[in-house]
């Protein structure tokens, strides 16, 4: 049986994996799950995140180059939702670059990634205007009503980057998880995986619990806490006690950890 440390696991859930949506970033041939960096934000199977200082146009791709992904260009209304609400909880006054344009040919908008197809452009009203005969880069901006406005590629704004979500094929057998124990082989009760809890609800118990960190891409472990009252919540956290050993620690309360990555074949 693996163990961590001095303690040993024990499996004591077997759960079903439900099969996540798929996107164009992960292959579609198996069931995968997908994850991101810190600092970046999931949806679909990629992510997405805002560049942390403003740049030209052409600047803005190479920071997002810098930091892992490309310059991005919504596909859809629903993508463009996602990254004007991303925007959005940063600055409600945001104006942010995406990765269109029509520096080229007047007129002729391109979007990364959509070449050969006519690119996905929601233009606020009156836009694109070209004002000054010089504005050939897209941004997406709040006083715009959170749609797309053609400015001068010298303009200085934040982008909008993206990168490959981390993709990891499931096995199509149920997901185990297990606690662990003392060298007796008792469940070691108030100890938890602290400070990386992704969201927190009322649950059921530990089926209810596992099942929701099952179908959440981020989540690599879950804490069962039970409050004074006698409710039992559940913590899905974004890591594992041994990926950060120092905050797998014992707790005032009554606590449990859950996590699969501690379970043998």
């Amino acid at each position: 049986m693996a163990f961590m440390s001095e303690f040993f696991a024990i499996v004591v859930a077997v759960l079903s994996m439900r099969a996540l949506s798929e996107s164009d970033f992960c292959p579609s041939r198996s069931p995968v799950k997908s994850s991101c960096p810190p600092e970046w934000q999931l949806w679909g199977s990629a992510c997405y995140r805002l560049t942390s200082s403003k740049y030209n146009w052409e600047d803005a791709k190479t920071a997002c180059h810098d930091v892992g992904g490309k310059m991005a260009a919504p596909r859809s209304p629903e993508e463009l939702n996602f990254m004007v609400d991303l925007a959005r909880k940063d600055d409600s006054q945001y104006r942010v670059w995406i990765a269109c344009n029509d520096r080229d040919v007047e007129g002729a908008w391109e979007c990364d990634g959509q070449e050969g197809v006519e690119p996905f452009l929601e233009w606020a009203d009156e836009q694109p205007d070209n004002w000054e005969g010089n504005q050939d880069c897209v941004a997406i901006a709040a006083w715009h009503n959170h749609r797309m406005d053609d400015g001068h590629c010298d303009g200085s704004n934040r982008a909008f980057c993206v990168r490959h979500a981390a993709c990891a094929h499931l096995s199509t057998q149920p997901r185990q998880y297990c606690v662990s124990t003392d060298t007796h082989g008792r469940i070691l009760n108030s100890t938890c995986l602290l400070d990386h809890s992704i969201r927190e609800f009322i649950t059921k118990g530990v089926v209810a619990c596992g099942s929701a960190c099952a179908q959440e891409p981020r989540c690599r472990s879950f804490n069962i806490k039970k409050t004074e009252d006698g409710k039992r919540i559940c913590q899905l956290n974004n890591s594992t006690s041994s990926e950060d050993k120092e905050k797998f620690q014992k707790t005032d309360y009554f606590c449990t950890m859950y996590s699969e990555e501690m379970c043998s074949d």
